[in-house]
């Protein structure tokens, strides 16, 4: 019974070993598992933090990423708005031709070029080519297919397109080819500017380059241009042969003195075009200045062609012109080339028809000329005597002689008629008509006229104070037209008068009907200052022009003076004869005295002295004498006259 309990002690301590030892056991398992849980725990926070450090950069990577695409975004925006902006301020229009689909994209301001308002923004290339002009279109399309080829780099091109409203405008296009990996031709992009405004400025200057402003003919340089061509084709082509016709305008500067500059403009627009309705298709009639033309006749057959147009074109310009409600005549001389082998200067044609023209002039204007060699070889005789004209007085070459003039009812010497001489030491002694032309063109009259009335006055002054003070004698100057209307004239003869002391009265100044009627204004205001000074005038080789009446009797003229042609036929020719008692007695109506030049033989002298005319000159009585003959004259008749008085 004792072991009962013992064994239950037994039990029992076993037991309580057992749970004492479980419990260990199981708190080991729980320290176990608790260490384990620490160090998941531990990896599970090194992973957790290992992932958060990964996730981070993945963000921060993510941010940057983000920021580069905002500043990408950005400067497309920018690169884009400013694309835009000068695309906008350049004015150009955008096109992207679609080479594979065949359209083509164009921008707004492309449209608005050419007015297109409405519509798609793309259209089909032909759609486009329809609104190229029709010159311009094969080079494009030239153009077009060489860029795409890869014969070119960059597509350019010049042309028309024709605008909504129907005009055309003037465009450049510039583009680039965009191709494949195999070098096939995908799209051609680029601009289209307006270039009218250029354009226009092109042709604006290349028309003052080669045409005249004020009548829109070719120029100087384009008609040398023309005629350089023609001489080429007469060259390869003996059939087409031309002619050249040089005019020159006669007595225009009575237009520009007389009525301005603007009706002198004016007159000249009318001219030219007259002539343009005189020449033939195919002829250029051309403006070289002032009032100088040049019509390049071409395709003509001989010089008789070339002077039925200059008869034509001298016909047209007789006709009356109407300016500003007056009534104008115009006239014209011409000079004609002919086209000759071996002739192939442009220069050379205008320098041939020039010295025809001016040989046209010469014989007496409103008249034509065809050049002939020997006028050249007159040229370079005129410009030699030119040259030596200009050094003449300074060498004393130059003398001033006198003709007498003589009173038919007494036979006294009443006067002298100044008359200048040129001692050329290689051509000799030389006439008026050999030099005076020619001093006239140049402008040499002006100081030569002054150096003979300087003379003149001299002479005249020794003369009535030394010679025949008691019974004074006059002298007269010819006056120039080109002195008449130089606005010194006036003040030179009260000078002479003053240097000289002689009577203005005793001093006589003679100038021609034709000076009157080339400007009668200015010559009326000359003549009306010189009548102040208490000058006599005189008219010279009246008959022969055109002077009216009227303009006789407003004109402050004392004498006038018969022509020798009338003179000359006086006792042959019943029309001159009539023509001389006319003039006599009209001077007798307007209280002028009339003095006959050119008494050449005693029959003239009778009839003169039975028309009543009061004083003759000429070969008869005494040819031009030098000073100091016509002295001893003076003083001869002064003696026969004493004598006979007694």
């Amino acid at each position: 019974m004792q072991l009962i309990p013992l064994v239950l002690a037994l039990l029992a301590g076993s037991a309580a070993v057992w749970w004492a030892l479980r419990s260990r056991a199981h708190l080991s398992a729980r320290v176990a598992e608790e260490a384990e849980a620490r160090r998941r725990l531990e990896e599970l926070q090194a992973s957790l933090l290992e992932r958060t450090v990964e996730l981070e950069d993945a963000n921060e990577h993510l941010e940057r990423e983000i920021e580069e695409r905002r500043k990408m975004e950005l400067a497309l925006r920018e690169s884009e708005e400013r694309y835009a902006l000068a695309a906008r301020g350049a004015n150009d229009g955008l096109w992207d031709w679609n080479l594979v689909a065949g359209e083509v994209y164009l921008s707004e301001r492309w449209r608005e070029m050419v007015g297109m308002v409405d519509g798609s923004l793309s259209l089909s290339p032909e759609e486009w080519f329809s609104r190229v002009h029709l010159s311009d279109l094969p080079q494009l399309k030239v153009d077009i297919a060489a860029q795409a080829a890869g014969s070119r780099s960059h597509f350019h091109s010049e042309h028309r397109l024709r605008h909504s409203e129907g005009f055309f405008i003037w465009v450049l296009c510039r583009g680039i080819v965009v191709r494949d990996t195999e070098g096939r031709a995908l799209r051609i992009a680029g601009s289209m500017t307006d270039i009218t405004a250029r354009k226009d400025l092109e042709e604006r200057l290349r028309r003052e380059a080669q045409f005249d402003s004020l009548t829109t003919l070719p120029n100087r340089s384009y008609a040398t241009d023309l005629l350089r061509r023609a001489i080429a084709r007469a060259k390869r082509n003996r059939e087409q042969q031309f002619g050249v016709l040089f005019l020159d305008c006669d007595r225009f500067k009575v237009v520009n003195d007389s009525l301005g500059h603007h009706a002198g403009d004016s007159l000249l627009r009318l001219v030219a075009g007259r002539l343009n309705g005189c020449v033939r298709p195919g002829d250029v009639v051309a403006r070289l200045g002032g009032d100088e033309f040049v019509v390049i006749l071409e395709g003509v057959k001989d010089e008789a062609e070339a002077i039925t147009v200059a008869e034509r074109i001298q016909h047209s310009l007789a006709q009356p012109f109407y300016l500003d409600g007056r009534e104008l005549f115009m006239s014209v001389s011409v000079g004609i080339a002919m086209s000759q082998p071996g002739v192939e200067r442009p220069e050379d044609y205008l320098r041939d028809a020039d010295l025809a023209m001016y040989r046209a002039k010469l014989r007496g204007r409103a008249r034509h000329e065809v050049f002939r060699a020997d006028m050249r070889a007159g040229a370079v005789l005129q410009m030699s005597l030119e040259n030596d004209l200009r050094h003449s007085m300074d060498r004393g070459e130059l003398r001033v002689m006198y003709q007498p003039i003589w009173s038919l009812a007494s036979g006294r010497i009443v006067g002298f008629e100044a008359l200048v001489r040129w001692d050329h030491p290689t051509h000799g002694a030389m006439q008026p008509a050999d030099f005076i032309p020619i001093a006239e063109e140049t402008g040499l009259i002006l100081p030569l006229g002054e150096w003979v009335l300087r003379q003149a006055a001299q002479r005249l002054a020794h003369w009535n104070t030394k010679v025949v003070a008691d019974d004074p004698i006059w002298v007269s100057v010819n006056v120039a037209a080109r002195q008449l209307t130089h606005p010194g004239l006036v003040e030179i003869v009260k000078n002479a008068i003053a240097e000289t002391g002689i009577e203005a009265s005793r001093l006589k100044l003679e100038i021609t009907e034709s000076m009157i009627m080339a400007d009668a204004v200015a010559a009326v205001g000359a003549l009306e200052q010189l009548k102040t000074l208490g000058i006599h005038l005189l008219m010279d080789d009246f008959g022969t022009g055109h002077a009216s009446l009227s303009y006789l009797h407003r004109l402050p003229i004392s004498t006038i003076k018969i022509d020798r042609y009338f003179v000359g036929r006086i006792d042959s020719n019943s029309e001159c004869l009539e023509i001389v008692r006319t003039i006599l007695s009209l001077s007798r109506s307007l209280s002028m005295d009339v003095v006959a030049e050119g008494v050449e033989n005693g029959a003239q002298r009778e009839v003169l002295q039975s028309l009543g005319c009061e004083y003759v000159q000429g070969y008869l009585l005494s040819p031009p004498l030098d000073a100091d003959a016509a002295e001893r004259l003076l003083l001869t008749n002064r003696a026969v006259e004493s004598a006979a008085s007694r």
